[in-house]
C-alpha cells in the first residue's frame, strides 16, 4: 500500500512537472524569458567580472540583488539562454516540492491520514497557483526564497541553528524582506541565531571576492543598497497598480495624488506613507506579543511571511507565493477542527477569490487591471491576517500531540 501511495504521488508530480515545463517552453521564448533575462545577463557579467549593476541593454530590468546572488547565478552563464532558463525552472520546481514537504513537517505535529496529507499538499497549491505559475513563467526567485526560509525554520525547530542561519541569511542576501523574521527572533530571545545570521550575511558579502577579487567585490557592495533605493522607491513604483503592498494600497485608495481617480480621503503622499507605516507597526507588534501557548509558531511564521510581502515597497505578484505556507497552516487547522470553524472557512475562501479569481484568464485584462488598482490581492491577504490573528489570540490553533 505504501508503495502504491508513493507511486501515485510520483505520477502526480511527474504530470504536473511535464505540464508546467511544456507550458513554460511554449510561452517563455516568446517573451524572451521575461525576468529571467536579468539573472542570465547578470550571470554573464559576473562571470566576466564586469559591473553587475550596469545596464548595457536598456530593455533588461536593472539587477537589484546582492553580489552573492550574482555569484550563485554565475554558473548559468555556461549554458545558452534557453538551457539556463530550463535549469532555473527545474530548480524552482524542486524548491516548490521542498516548500510543501518541509512546511508540512514544520506545521503538522502528528500523523494524519493519506487523504488529509493530499489535501494539505494540493489545496494550498491550487489556491496559490496564480502566483506559482507566474513565478515559473517569468523566472523569478520567490519560490526559491520561500524554500530557503521554510527549510531554515524547520532546521531551527530541530535546534540546528547553524544550518538554519546559513539558509535564512542566504534568503536575506537574495531579497532583503526575509529580514522581517529577525526582530521576531530577537523578541523570542533567539540571540545566538541572530548573531549567526549576521555572521553569515557578512560572510556572504565576502565570498564573491574569491572569484572577482576584493576591489571588484567592494565596488559591488558599495553600489548594491543605493541601487535598490534608486530603482525601487520612486513614486511610480509606490503607485503602480501591479504593486500590491500595503503601502501602495493606502497610497492608491487614500491619497489625492492617486493616478487612478479612486482616492477617498485626499491624504498627501507623505501622510499616506505615515498611515501605512502605522498600520504595519500595529500588525507587526501584534505578531510580537507572545501568547501563553508555546505551539503557535506556525501562526506567527505565517503572519511574518505575509509581512514580508505586505511591508515590501515593491510587492509584485510573484512575491505572494509565500501564501503557500499560510494556506497550509490554515488548512491544517481546519482539518483538525473537522472544518467546523465557519468563520475561518469563509475568510480563507474569500481570500482565495480576491487573490486568485481576479486574474486575466478568468475576468479579462480590463477587469484584472481594475481589481489590481483596487488592491484586491492586498485585501484578500489582509483577510488571512485577520483569520490568523483570530486563531492566535483566541487560542484556537490545535495543540501538538
Amino acid at each position: 500500500m505504501k508503495l502504491n501511495k508513493k507511486f501515485i504521488i510520483f505520477i502526480l508530480i511527474a504530470m504536473v512537472f511535464s505540464g508546467l515545463l511544456s507550458h513554460y517552453l511554449h510561452r517563455a521564448p516568446k517573451r524572451d524569458y521575461s525576468d529571467f533575462r536579468v539573472y542570465y545577463a547578470t550571470a554573464q557579467r559576473f562571470a566576466q567580472k564586469s559591473d553587475i549593476y550596469s545596464r548595457p541593454d536598456p530593455s533588461i530590468t536593472p539587477y537589484k540583488y546582492s553580489p552573492m546572488f550574482a555569484f550563485i547565478l554565475s554558473p548559468l552563464s555556461l549554458f545558452s539562454k534557453k538551457g539556463a532558463a530550463v535549469a532555473f525552472f527545474i530548480i524552482n520546481f524542486l524548491a516548490l516540492i521542498a516548500i510543501i514537504v518541509f512546511s508540512k513537517r514544520l506545521i503538522v505535529k502528528e500523523a494524519i491520514t493519506f487523504k488529509q496529507n493530499l489535501l494539505i499538499c494540493i489545496i494550498p497549491l491550487v489556491f496559490t497557483s496564480r502566483f506559482i505559475v507566474h513565478v515559473l513563467d517569468v523566472g523569478q526567485v520567490g519560490i526559491l526564497i520561500l524554500a530557503l526560509v521554510v527549510i531554515g525554520l524547520y532546521l531551527l525547530e530541530r535546534r540546528r541553528e547553524w544550518a538554519s542561519s546559513f539558509l535564512i541569511g542566504l534568503s536575506i542576501m537574495i531579497k532583503y524582506m526575509s529580514a522581517v523574521f529577525l526582530p521576531y527572533f530577537f523578541v523570542r530571545r533567539r540571540f545566538k541565531l541572530i548573531a549567526i545570521i549576521v555572521l553569515c550575511i557578512m560572510l556572504y558579502c565576502i565570498i564573491p571576492a574569491a572569484y572577482v577579487g576584493i576591489q571588484t567585490q567592494r565596488d559591488y557592495v558599495s553600489k548594491w543598497l543605493p541601487y535598490i533605493t534608486e530603482t525601487s522607491l520612486d513614486k511610480a513604483s509606490w503607485y503602480d497598480y501591479k504593486n500590491q503592498s500595503l503601502f501602495s494600497f493606502i497610497l492608491r485608495i487614500f491619497t489625492a495624488g492617486s493616478p487612478y481617480d479612486i482616492s477617498i480621503a485626499n491624504l498627501t503622499f507623505n501622510q499616506g506613507l505615515i498611515l501605512s507605516f502605522i498600520i504595519c507597526a500595529i500588525i507587526y507588534l501584534l505578531i510580537m506579543i507572545p501568547t501563553k501557548r508555546k505551539d503557535d509558531a506556525a501562526i506567527d511564521y505565517s503572519l511574518l511571511f505575509i509581512c514580508s510581502v505586505l511591508f515590501n515597497p515593491n510587492a509584485w505578484m510573484h512575491n505572494f507565493v509565500v501564501l503557500i505556507f499560510v494556506y497550509i497552516t490554515l488548512l491544517y487547522y481546519l482539518i483538525k477542527v473537522r472544518f467546523k470553524d465557519k468563520m475561518t472557512i469563509a475568510l480563507v475562501f474569500l481570500s482565495f477569490v480576491l487573490t486568485s479569481w481576479m486574474g486575466e484568464s478568468l475576468v479579462g485584462d480590463y477587469l484584472e487591471n481594475l481589481f489590481e488598482q483596487l488592491s484586491s490581492i492586498t485585501i484578500g491577504v489582509l483577510l488571512l491576517v485577520f483569520a490568523l490573528f483570530r486563531l492566535k489570540y483566541k487560542g484556537l490553533f490545535p495543540k501538538a500531540a
